[in-house]
């Protein structure tokens, strides 16, 4: 099996990604109310968040899940991302959301943060009740070109992305304790889907590329960091680990992009009707935000790589690419037909508990 280390890849900081992934904050929020009392019995609890990013999401999915801890037990939060997240972004969202009341009540609650990739051991054993991971496990590392062992392009994925979540599962079942939890969820293959605005993606590398913002290799070469798993892939994995986690619960549900609702309600009593362009303008910049919040640093990241590889001389600066990043892939967006199709994901929701 290959060993997941050095793992680099991060959500866009400085506050970008917590503005910019509404999305998977209604899933997260879903995913901490999978919490039941029966869950968290005694004083003493400790949950975990594996790929937690900026903190915002991971805010309103702990709210739900603190709920149902009793209110004279003292909570332990880890907080766990790669080394190159934004931990100064972090921490300042954590700490606005522990001093709202309605999220700890008479609970004392404390945080801790754990800068590792979760591919690796990173809390001792038998150490957490509850852990969580939202949105993330579609992520393969090998696809990024920062990996020492860049996944060959005709490489069989779907074996792959089963070495990742079993070895994502096997790392837990040491650290979760005996009966506790772990919460997931994770995007899929289904009819709602993002991909009506990946040829808006892949175009708008090629504009960078043409205005010299990033290297002509580096827009031929990137590929899109994860992977949505079918069901057949899923039973794999959960195959796999059968005599570490029992099931508890394994359900699906369309999230529909809070933006698309948005936009849809503007024209929702003309279905047939072209959407204003104000309406249009401001769904398309929302979709380009998302997007650039989660693959942006990606981006940044296969630039580097080959402009390295081919000499090409200075690199933008990260902010630029980013920013022209967004500003051009929100004008392909609006010049494609994207706006027709529902937008959103189909995600599948996992309660494990440790045998």
């Amino acid at each position: 099996m290959v060993i997941r280390t050095n793992e680099r890849t991060s959500m866009v900081g400085g506050g970008f990604y917590n503005r910019n992934s509404s999305l998977q904050a209604l899933v997260a929020e879903e995913c901490g109310g999978l919490v039941s009392p029966a869950d968290v019995q005694g004083k003493s609890i400790t949950f975990a968040d594996y790929g937690c990013s900026e903190g915002s999401n991971s805010s309103r999915m702990l709210r739900k899940a603190l709920y149902s801890c009793p209110q004279d037990s003292t909570v332990t939060i880890v907080f766990n991302d790669t080394p190159a997240n934004d931990y100064n972004s972090l921490s300042g969202t954590i700490d606005r959301s522990l001093r709202e009341p309605e999220n700890k009540g008479s609970r004392k609650v404390f945080s801790l943060m754990a800068p590792q990739s979760y591919y690796e051991q990173v809390v001792p054993n038998d150490f957490v009740d509850i852990g969580f991971s939202t949105a993330s496990l579609h992520w393969i590392a090998r696809l990024q070109p920062t990996s020492p062992d860049l996944l060959p392009s005709d490489a069989d994925v779907s074996a792959e992305v089963l070495a990742d979540i079993t070895r994502f599962l096997q790392t837990r079942y040491k650290e979760v304790r005996k009966g506790g939890h772990l919460l997931l969820s994770f995007p899929v293959d289904g009819a709602l889907s993002l991909k009506c605005a990946y040829a808006s993606i892949f175009q708008t590398l090629k504009d960078l590329a043409a205005d010299n913002i990033i290297p002509q290799t580096a827009a031929s070469k990137f590929r899109l960091p994860f992977h949505f798993r079918t069901k057949d892939e899923i039973a794999q994995a959960l195959d796999a680990v059968k005599d570490q986690w029992q099931v508890v619960e394994h359900f699906d549900r369309d999230v529909a992009h809070p933006a698309f609702l948005q936009f849809q309600s503007t024209f929702a009593d003309s279905p047939f009707s072209s959407p204003s362009a104000k309406a249009l303008d401001e769904y398309s910049q929302a979709i380009s935000a998302g997007f650039v919040a989660i693959i942006g640093n990606t981006v940044v990241d296969t630039a580097r790589v080959f402009r390295d590889k081919v000499g090409s001389g200075d690199l933008s600066p990260p902010e630029v690419i980013r920013a022209r990043m967004v500003e051009k892939l929100q004008l392909r967006l609006r010049e494609s037909d994207f706006w027709q199709t529902p937008l959103g994901n189909k995600y599948v929701f996992l309660k494990l508990k440790k045998i």
